[in-house]
């Protein structure tokens, strides 16, 4: 048996809200990955198929023109439900299922004055209780045993780029957490293999995983703008295998999970922040936090910040 294991982030761009970055983990045998589109055919397919089964695809193609809200809760839920953990009735809950912590450590409750969320909300819960029932992912030769995410808040992200003076390596950082957390947690009698998007432009990560896992050696293999793969070699003698490749969230279905839940996550945490600034200032439209809007929207709040003593840096990701 191996772990196979799908990285991926959303909200690397963004202005306001979180870097949501997830590892979404699946057992099963190691003669072939898991193929959760060709295993599952009959509960399984791409966005935007049949309407009675998971939708599992890149999270930007679930969720586009404002529509496939609903689809990004019921895939999440039912990924969670796959582990076999009890299922999030908060906002709340749902960071802690995924190892993100609580709302304080994802900077979410100043914006939440009202009680922690119901979740699902009522938008998405009849999709998502009718998505879980019909448990999507049984019968495949493989199984879903870990979701985990790291939820970076703008204050956290602006202490990382003050600490490293990039945003790639706040976005590496988080990477690294979960790599670190997935040698942690996986028997040592168990290999990895890991996949995931390309980190931005780069192609480069040797250095970098040295640097994190000093106790590993690390094997490099091709390194260029199709694929960048290393093999982290353990002391135990366990195998750690990371491939970096574009379009990553689309090829593989651990990648997709992971992509979906990322995205749900930060749409979530946007919700509570746009609730939050929407109750306060009449006729304010809510933001995505990416570039141009999000200057828009911090027009609009600033001055407000500024009386309850809070300083762009505590909300506005400066890169």
């Amino acid at each position: 048996m191996i772990r196979w294991v799908g990285i991926d982030e959303a909200g690397y761009g963004p202005n306001l809200g979180p870097l949501v970055m997830t590892a979404v983990v699946l057992e099963g045998p190691d003669d072939r990955p898991p193929d959760v589109w060709g295993d599952l055919p009959r509960s399984v397919d791409r966005a935007w198929g049949a309407s009675d089964r998971l939708w599992v695809d890149d999270s930007k193609q679930v969720y586009k023109g404002g529509k496939g809200r609903d689809r990004l809760d019921a895939s999440t839920l039912a990924t969670l439900a796959a582990t076999g953990q009890n299922l999030p009735r908060s906002l709340g809950a749902l960071f802690q299922t995924v190892g993100a912590g609580t709302l304080d450590d994802v900077e979410l409750s100043r914006w939440i004055d009202r009680g922690d969320p119901r979740f699902p909300p009522l938008s998405s819960r009849t999709l998502c209780e009718w998505t879980v029932a019909r448990r999507p992912f049984e019968g495949a030769p493989w199984r879903v045993v870990d979701v985990r995410s790291e939820v970076v808040g703008p204050r956290r992200f602006n202490d990382g780029l003050a600490a490293t003076g990039s945003k790639a390596l706040v976005h590496f950082a988080s990477f690294a957490r979960l790599l670190a957390h997935l040698r942690a947690t996986t028997p040592e009698n168990q290999n990895l293999s890991i996949r995931g998007d390309k980190h931005g432009g780069r192609h480069f990560y040797g250095d970098l995983l040295e640097a994190a896992f000093p106790d590993a050696r690390v094997v490099r293999g091709p390194e260029g703008p199709d694929l960048s793969r290393y093999e982290l070699i353990e002391p135990t003698g366990q195998r750690l295998t990371l491939s970096l490749a574009p379009r990553a969230d689309a090829d593989d279905g651990a990648v997709a999970l992971a992509s979906i839940v990322s995205k749900a996550l930060r749409e979530h945490w946007m919700d509570a922040f746009n609730a939050y600034w929407l109750s306060r200032i009449s006729g304010l439209k809510p933001t995505a936090g990416y570039p141009v809007d999000a200057a828009r929207f911090r027009r609009s709040i600033e001055a407000d910040c500024l009386n309850q003593g809070l300083s762009p840096a505590d909300w506005w990701r400066l890169k």
